[in-house]
């Protein structure tokens, strides 16, 4: 490693050891490359370099990949009505939903989709096909391309769309169209149980304690692997792909699907509907832009994603830099520090690093 950025592993693993002390997670690892020069990884707690970790909603930059990699393959179009292949939105506004406004999060569906916990309530044991039919009867909250609102029904929509198009379960295609492709390991949708870092104790849904299988609960309806959770990893291993992302996603993507994943979407997306302070950053295609809670001030040129269980991925091309911030800050309950302080903390620290060392 070269000697300048020796104190930035350094300055990490305080910052990981700290988290841990104050209860903030129960373990925690982080992966970080500058420039191309990969960085020994730093764990602190219950973890080791090879520790899998729930990634939620982290989870939707592989299926924003996987459904880009379908575009690519001319098996779907990201600006065609979604009703030409789903019947549920062959109506109404619906009709005018597409690939687009779903993975920018302008469908105008809602927040989330709770056909699972209706199942658990009246009895019923998780059907996935009346699941998924529950999920595309969905009701839209406001019309396509008016507003921005995240959505992990959204999602979960597209892996539907994707699966009715070809006929292939999602894990399948994620894997063969994303994973076997990334040359990497250290990602996994089906992980060894005891490799991985525990998430919530949850009795009162008969799962005791997550280990090993998603903690989201319409993913883990939906059969595990997801369209908006079920990925896990290494902090190495999604080092690995957020380098893969930041370059453009090579032997994924054709360079042009990879821009206008990397591109803001928003403005165009919303027309005269889009309010520059609303949310107050860019979005991408699956990519979150310059959210300066976690990314930090100085990531305004980053891409990436945070996840609920702790967890959170930043590119940033400008400045050559891939931060992998793995927690489960949900072990035993979600009930705690959201870890936001915890990953604009190790940003903080990579790009003054970074800065120290030009």
């Amino acid at each position: 490693m070269p000697a300048p950025y020796e104190h930035v592993t350094t300055e990490l693993q305080r910052l990981l050891d700290q988290a841990v002390t104050d209860g903030v997670a129960p373990a925690a690892s982080c992966a970080v490359v500058l420039d191309g020069e990969v960085l020994p990884a730093v764990t602190a707690g219950a973890a080791v370099p090879e520790t899998f970790f729930d990634l939620a909603s982290v989870t939707k930059l592989f299926t924003t990949a996987a459904l880009l990699s379908l575009v690519d393959g001319g098996h779907l179009e990201l600006d065609a009505p979604i009703g030409g292949w789903l019947p549920a939105y062959g109506h109404g506004d619906k009709a005018r939903v597409t690939l687009r406004h779903l993975l920018t999060h302008t469908s105008g569906l809602p927040s989330e989709w709770r056909g699972w916990e209706r199942a658990l309530r009246e009895g019923r044991s998780f059907d996935r096909v009346l699941l998924v039919a529950d999920l595309l009867g969905t009701p839209l909250e406001a019309a396509p391309g008016t507003r921005f609102e995240y959505s992990c029904a959204g999602y979960n929509t597209a892996m539907a769309l994707a699966e009715h198009v070809t006929g292939r379960p999602w894990a399948e295609l994620l894997a063969d169209n994303v994973l076997s492709r990334l040359g990497t390991g250290g990602i996994a949708g089906t992980p060894d149980p005891e490799r991985c870092a525990p998430t919530e104790y949850q009795p009162s849904l008969g799962r005791g304690l997550v280990r090993g299988i998603v903690h989201d609960e319409a993913a883990w309806s939906l059969g595990g692997l997801s369209g908006n959770a079920g990925m896990f990893a290494t902090a190495p291993g999604l080092a690995a792909f957020g380098e893969a992302l930041r370059l453009g996603l090579p032997g994924i993507l054709s360079p042009a699907l990879a821009a206008d994943m990397w591109r803001s979407q928003l403005p165009e997306v919303l027309g005269r509907n889009f309010n520059p302070e609303d949310p107050g950053y860019g979005h991408g295609l699956g990519l979150r832009i310059n959210q300066q809670p976690w990314m930090g001030t100085r990531g305004r040129h980053a891409r990436g994603h945070g996840g609920f269980t702790g967890t959170s991925l930043l590119a940033d091309r400008k400045n050559g830099i891939t931060v992998a911030l793995l927690t489960n800050r949900v072990s035993p309950s979600r009930d705690g520090d959201d870890a936001t302080a915890l990953r604009k903390a190790v940003s903080d620290v990579v790009y003054s690093g970074k800065n120290d060392s030009n």
